[in-house]
């Protein structure tokens, strides 16, 4: 399993171009790409701490600790148990699986989520990418805990 947990930024606002800034609202993309196929470059982060994820969907520079991900190194998971894990999920994951179901995935590869800031496509109108769909952005407790617990 791939999993990179951060500390929610509850607070912290980075001055941006396009300010995505919104406390207490969690972004969500997830992917059906095979992780492993994912060239590394498309992680890789320039001088403004941007990598190709986040130029893509024009988004301009976020707190890396306000960066969630999970998902499965090889293979794929169930959408419940990919968001399930993340932190304060608990508050958000029946909506994030609701949707990425009805988008036609019963099982996903890996989620990126970005608390504290609210992608709003309708702006860049950017839905996805060569690797990841936007799911939506939904309200989150900073109190919830994750839905299921993590083995580490």
């Amino acid at each position: 399993m791939i999993r990179i947990i951060c500390i929610a930024c509850a607070g912290k606002r980075m001055d941006t171009l396009f300010d995505g800034y919104k406390e207490g609202q969690v972004s969500v993309w997830f992917s059906a790409h095979p992780y492993a196929d994912i060239h590394e470059s498309y992680f890789d982060e320039d001088e403004q701490g941007l990598c190709e994820w986040a130029r893509h969907f024009q988004m301009g520079p976020y707190d890396g600790e306000c960066l969630e991900t999970n998902g499965a190194e090889d293979g794929d998971m169930a959408v419940d148990v990919a968001v399930g894990q993340c932190s304060y999920s608990r508050s958000f994951v029946d909506k994030v699986v609701h949707k990425i179901n009805k988008m036609g995935a019963d099982k996903i590869t890996w989620i990126i989520l970005l608390f504290d800031y609210e992608y709003r496509p309708k702006k860049t109108r950017i839905y996805e990418d060569a690797y990841v769909k936007f799911v939506g952005a939904y309200p989150y407790d900073l109190e919830a805990e994750s839905l299921f617990e993590v083995e580490v």
